[in-house]
């Protein structure tokens, strides 16, 4: 349970290096810049960390489907872009990702061996 939790946190950040990217405008600004190398590097830490109880394709396949949910949603919501059929789709991903947490394969991963 602790490596979901480590794998959805890392989604959020994930979301949070996608958004200030786009806040860097080219990688010209400095405070986005910052911000970004920090959601990037705390993301990448739990992301490792989820490893050790989650096999490498499953966490992989969550974590971008989440990231990509969470950018629609950050579209949609905040930048005020039409969500068009684009809802529909992200729900399938997340439908998916759902798929891969509820029939994973019992045991520990190799990484925790």
């Amino acid at each position: 349970m602790r490596s979901w939790v480590f794998l959805i946190v890392s989604s959020v950040l994930q979301l949070g290096w996608l958004v200030t990217l786009r806040a860097t405008r080219g990688m010209t600004q400095l405070a986005p810049l910052a911000a970004n190398a920090a959601f990037g590097f705390s993301s990448t830490v739990l992301l490792a960390q989820s490893l050790r109880g989650i096999s490498m394709s499953t966490a992989y396949a969550v974590w971008t489907g989440l990231s990509v949910a969470g950018s629609v949603l950050v579209d949609v919501v905040v930048f005020r872009e039409a969500p068009g059929t684009r809802v529909f789709w992200i729900g399938l991903i997340v439908a998916g990702a759902s798929g891969l947490k509820l029939f994973a394969p019992a045991g520990p991963s190799i990484a925790a061996r």
